[in-house]
């Protein structure tokens, strides 16, 4: 029986012609398994280099994503230039177009950057979503299967262990198993809604994140309220403060927004992830 989480992550068809298909869903993660070589994705992700390999490697004939800032360094649209390695056009839709974790949103977004490969088929910032979408597919062969191992560090990293749990970084809690009940981690994803759903699975005492430029109607970190329903702390780093998609950069960053559980420990708009994650782990008590 499908869950509440399987459903929101399910890929739908929008479109289909003898050309190939169109498909969407709320996360690239979805595009992760089965064959895509027939088709143009569209995931409520950033545009990172993380969610970018994903259709890459799927053999996806093109993909859309959201901007998510871009946030330092370009970080929200850094898996456009890796598409480019492969020939695979790819695009992003601005920031405050549409709501992040919402791929049906994308379709009506603006859209703010293409990658070379899109340029080549005559993608242009200003166009639609939609627009974007039936351009790849119309001027686009069937794609391959690509090897893009090494391309991005999937590890969780352990960068505090105490006797009351311990402090980890990945770029999606979708990469972790278990349960973590004594433990906080960093992440490197956005904070909306489909963050809050992977959460759920590994059950952390307290999770940091990234903002992703805020997006349309605060849909960036409308995961934090999610997670305060569970009584996890949870709070985003802003991303001009942490470059989403890399998780050691979470914990350099800046507070922008944090859930009363995280409140109630003593998170504060401003204060350094590294600061924060301590109070976390400790309940109101940082360790350094």
């Amino acid at each position: 029986m499908s869950t509440q989480k399987d459903s929101y992550f399910d890929y739908r068809v929008v479109h289909e012609d003898e050309t190939g298909r169109i498909l969407v869903a709320n996360s690239l993660t979805s595009f992760e398994s089965d064959d895509h070589r027939n088709d143009v994705v569209v995931g409520g992700s950033f545009a990172g280099a993380p969610t970018g390999v994903l259709p890459v490697r799927r053999g996806a004939r093109g993909w859309l994503a959201h901007e998510a800032g871009p946030g330092l360094d370009d970080a929200g649209v850094a898996g456009l230039e890796i598409s480019d390695r492969f020939g695979v056009p790819a695009a992003a839709v601005a920031t405050m177009s549409a709501r992040i974790a919402d791929g049906m949103g994308l379709l009506e977004g603006t859209i703010s950057r293409v990658n070379k490969s899109a340029a080549a088929l005559g993608l242009e910032p200003g166009i639609t979503g939609q627009e974007a979408t039936r351009i790849m597919l119309a001027r686009t062969s069937p794609g391959e299967f690509r090897d893009v191992t090494g391309i991005v560090d999937e590890s969780t990293v352990t960068l505090l262990e105490t006797d009351q749990g311990g402090i980890y970084s990945c770029w999606s809690s979708s990469r972790v198993t278990g349960q973590h009940p004594s433990d906080v981690f960093l992440l490197a994803s956005h904070g909306a809604k489909t963050m809050a759903l992977y959460v759920l699975e590994i059950n952390p005492k307290g999770v940091i994140v990234n903002d992703a430029g805020r997006a349309l109607d605060d849909s960036g970190i409308e995961g934090l309220a999610e997670l305060d329903l569970h009584g996890i702390a949870a709070a985003a780093v802003s991303a001009d403060s942490a470059r989403i998609g890399d998780a050691s950069s979470t914990y350099g960053g800046v507070i922008s927004a944090a859930n009363d559980a995280a409140a109630k420990v003593g998170v504060r708009v401003g204060q350094g992830a590294k600061e924060a994650a301590e109070l976390m782990l400790n309940g109101g008590r940082a360790v350094s």
